[in-house]
């Protein structure tokens, strides 16, 4: 027997079942979402809910954008910095981040409050903002800003000697954002729930990730500016990639276990 070959076969074998099981849970979404009628607000009844609309900000207000000057209902960030060592030169993740706020949802027959704490934000990639900064170069306002509240990265490092730092420096950074801004069209895939109205005619649901009302909640919970064709496609194919690969991974592992024990 050959420990090695051993260990590296179990390691196979358990990297290429996660994938699978991720590729099988990416699939039940898709199917999820291609399986669920999207209903007018006008008609929302307790329970799973799919309603798409135009996204309204409430009277609290909405978020600046992590990098820009923007207002938005939800948003991601990353910040990225280039980090040298030896011969080896790479990106390296100093944060990430997602939140998002409490806003309106209009389909033109009604209105519904959507409350996103929980939900998996899914943003268009064609809205995507990224930014490279050099580390000698003053930072534009709202970086300056986000930069400077406890949970986000600090100032960058910088070359030990930067006369030979030619081209991408240490301590330049990448900063990428997506967002989903108010007046965006918008999917929202969860829990409505009915609230108390306070007038005859207003609005008394809104949609959550569960709700303790003795209705059936939703699967999942997703908030999405992109279109609900456009999520089943890129659900699809990230869970094909991933089961394929899985397999082959799986296939890899188990032939290095039974190499393993027949060496």
């Amino acid at each position: 027997m050959n420990p090695l070959l051993l260990a590296l076969g179990v390691l196979g074998v358990g990297i290429g079942g996660s994938l699978c099981y991720s590729g099988w849970k990416t699939r039940a979404t898709r199917n999820l979402i291609a399986s669920t009628e999207t209903t007018e607000i006008l008609q929302l009844t307790p329970g799973p809910a799919e309603v798409v609309g135009q996204s309204e900000a409430t009277d609290d207000g909405l978020f600046p954008a992590p990098f820009t000057d923007d207002e938005v209902v939800a948003a991601s960030w990353e910040i990225e910095e280039w980090e040298e060592s030896g011969k080896h030169s790479s990106w390296r993740s100093e944060g990430s981040g997602s939140y998002a706020t409490e806003f309106y949802l209009d389909d033109g027959t009604d209105r519904v409050l959507v409350r996103p704490e929980g939900a998996d934000l899914e943003f268009d990639p064609a809205g995507r903002w990224e930014q490279e900064i050099g580390v000698d170069e003053p930072l534009p306002d709202p970086i300056q800003a986000f930069l400077a509240m406890d949970s986000t990265p600090g100032d960058p490092q910088e070359a030990l000697i930067k006369a030979l730092d030619f081209g991408q420096q240490v301590g330049d950074r990448r900063y990428t954002q997506n967002t989903i801004a108010a007046g965006d069209q918008v999917y929202v895939l969860g829990t409505a729930t009915r609230v108390g109205a306070h007038s005859f005619g207003a609005n008394d649901f809104e949609i959550v990730a569960s709700a303790d009302d003795g209705h059936r909640d939703a699967e999942r919970f997703i908030v999405s500016n992109r279109s609900e064709s456009d999520l089943i496609d890129a659900q699809a194919s990230s869970a094909r990639w991933r089961l394929i690969g899985g397999l082959f991974v799986t296939l890899l592992g188990v032939g290095l276990l039974a190499a393993g024990v027949a060496a």
